[in-house]
């Protein structure tokens, strides 16, 4: 049975109307356009015009192999990436390591770390750097004077805490922050400073589901030569749902800055052998890619399998004549990590009756 604290309220349900219509008010004002014509920024006859772009790689075999639809599912430490309010699932700590080959010669590499603090709240550290490799350097006429090695950086320091105050028995709400350091280096660098904010609720119908909204790279872009450039500015828009055991879908809807928007799709089947772990099988599609001519672009395929504490992830990305991308994620949860509509008690909140056991130890 959930144990959450007397403050609780009876008109829970208004209040989470109220704090989602104070979300969609804020997202209002960041993408009302100043100009007439500054709706332009949103539309494909921009693109190229935010810089650091790296930052719309995408984190996490799972996420990927569900073509990136995670902003109402982000349940682990990748939650730092795709919606700060998702880290507040978290049980104690969680880890994850990615890899990943994008095209060309391009790798790039993301890690992450979540650690409860309190029944209400989790906060987290991430980091991700890409290698582009070597490109050689020539002056005007062609001829070659060395080579220069563009790479990329971003370090996060995320919090996230459940709302109990707009949580009752049948939903939960939480809130995230995550404010983030930026280099880019091609042949010189620079810096830039950005931060997101998200928030994700939970509904344990006889369908469970979860919603979640967040909004990416807000701040202050890279300044390279006189002036200051935008960072790749985003909302998104999510929803998931389980409809019956061990399966979950997922979508998303994405307004970039510099592009215009899209959607993304996502399912996953978990199998849970008799000699225990378990396995699970996905798929998705990224209508953003489908633009991609050749092959099979936009369409994304991944599997993952759960030993104990650990949890291993593999992710195939269609990119069509670019190539394919493959991610290659590692992480671990403790305690053992669970499906949240699928856990003992139907919460995100840690255990109250041993948290306050503790305090009382404690004293």
């Amino acid at each position: 049975m959930r144990t959450l604290p007397a403050v609780k309220r009876q008109s829970g349900r208004m209040s989470v109307a109220g704090a989602g219509g104070v979300m969609l008010a804020a997202l209002l004002l960041v993408f009302q356009p100043a100009k007439a014509d500054a709706g332009a920024a949103f539309s494909d006859a921009a693109a190229g015009t935010a810089a650091m772009d790296f930052l719309n790689l995408g984190v996490g075999a799972r996420a990927m192999a569900m073509g990136g639809a995670y902003t109402a599912i982000a349940e682990d430490a990748s939650a730092c990436y795709w919606n700060p309010a998702g880290l507040v699932q978290i049980n104690k700590f969680s880890a994850t390591f990615m890899r990943a080959n994008y095209v060309g010669d391009i790798t790039y590499q993301y890690a992450a770390y979540a650690q409860r603090l309190n029944p209400y709240s989790v906060i987290g550290v991430s980091a991700m750097l890409t290698d582009i490799g070597s490109i050689d350097r020539t002056d005007t006429v062609g001829n070659r004077t060395g080579e220069f090695n563009p790479r990329d950086q971003a370090y996060s320091l995320t919090y996230s805490r459940a709302i109990v105050e707009l949580s009752d028995k049948d939903h939960d709400v939480a809130i995230g922050v995550s404010g983030r350091y930026i280099n880019s280096k091609i042949v010189d660098s620079a810096d830039a400073y950005g931060f997101d904010v998200g928030m994700m609720g939970f509904y344990f119908a006889e369908i469970p589901y979860r919603l979640g909204v967040v909004v990416q790279n807000l701040g202050r872009g890279p300044k390279f030569d006189t002036e200051y450039n935008s960072l790749p500015l985003k909302a998104r828009f999510g929803g998931s749902l389980s409809p019956f055991h061990n399966f979950l879908v997922s979508s998303d809807v994405v307004f970039p800055k510099g592009g215009q928007y899209y959607f993304t799709l996502g399912s996953e089947l978990g199998i849970a052998p008799p000699s225990g772990g378990r396995v699970s099988l996905r798929a998705g599609l990224n209508s953003q890619q489908l633009k991609i001519t050749g092959g099979t672009s936009g369409l994304s395929l991944g599997a993952g399998v759960s030993f104990q504490l650990f949890n291993i992830d593999l992710a195939y990305v269609s990119m069509g004549e670019l190539g394919n991308a493959l991610r290659f994620s590692l992480s671990f949860d403790f305690p053992l990590w669970e499906p949240v509509f699928q856990r003992k008690d139907k919460t995100v909140f840690a255990d109250m009756q041993q948290f306050t056991s503790m305090q009382q130890l404690n004293k």
